[in-house]
């Protein structure tokens, strides 16, 4: 699950399982294009593997449930050396937000002041393309209420923070789409992507 939100000149995106509490990145906006830009970035990047990955993903499912294709999914790319890749990725940086592709998903790498402690995340890039437009509509409220926002960054940031931590999660009930609706959106998806040219990535 991923909710995009804002506070007074801040973007705010909350990602994780509903079972657990979520992780929440906040972002000035004065650094929300080059932010959604470069997360838009990853996922094109990451969706050139997803598809041809997807026999993987699907491996360890005991059946065609959605919710064992969802564990099998996620079982699989949390095996996946993760981490020796985001050393390798990041070599002597030491970027307090940084983003990535592999295994066919984005990961996020952010630590204070933006995330409250360091984490790697790891989001579908699916569902970053249908998150973009809440992305975009997020980045203009957050632009919009910078002039009336508290002057200093970190101490948005850090408010911000504080007052998502406490928003229930989900902020609002979650209808899960049936069988039939998640198989048309991943078809649309499909589509588009094989409407776009290939991405040359370098490796």
């Amino acid at each position: 699950m991923t909710e995009i939100g804002t506070s007074p000149g801040i973007l705010v995106l909350r990602t994780g399982p509903f079972t657990k509490t979520p992780k929440v990145i906040t972002v000035p906006a004065e650094m929300v294009d080059s932010f959604v830009s470069k997360l838009q970035e990853a996922a094109r990047a990451a969706e050139e593997d997803y598809w041809g990955l997807l026999p993987a993903f699907r491996a360890g499912a005991a059946s065609d449930d959605t919710a064992e294709l969802t564990r099998a999914k996620d079982k699989w790319i949390l095996s996946q050396p993760w981490r020796q890749e985001m050393q390798q990725a990041l070599g002597n940086e030491r970027s307090r937000l940084f983003f990535m592709d592999y295994a066919g998903h984005v990961g996020v790498v952010a630590a204070a002041p933006y995330l409250a402690a360091p984490h790697l995340l790891i989001v579908d890039p699916l569902q970053l393309h249908r998150l973009s437009p809440a992305f975009q509509r997020a980045a203009a409220r957050a632009r919009h209420s910078l002039p009336a926002s508290v002057a200093d960054p970190a101490q948005r940031l850090a408010a911000a923070q504080r007052e998502w931590a406490s928003v229930p999660w989900p902020r609002h009930p979650v209808a899960l789409p049936t069988q039939q609706q998640a198989d048309a959106v991943i078809a649309g998806l499909r589509t588009e992507f094989l409407r776009r040219a290939p991405l040359l990535k370098e490796h």
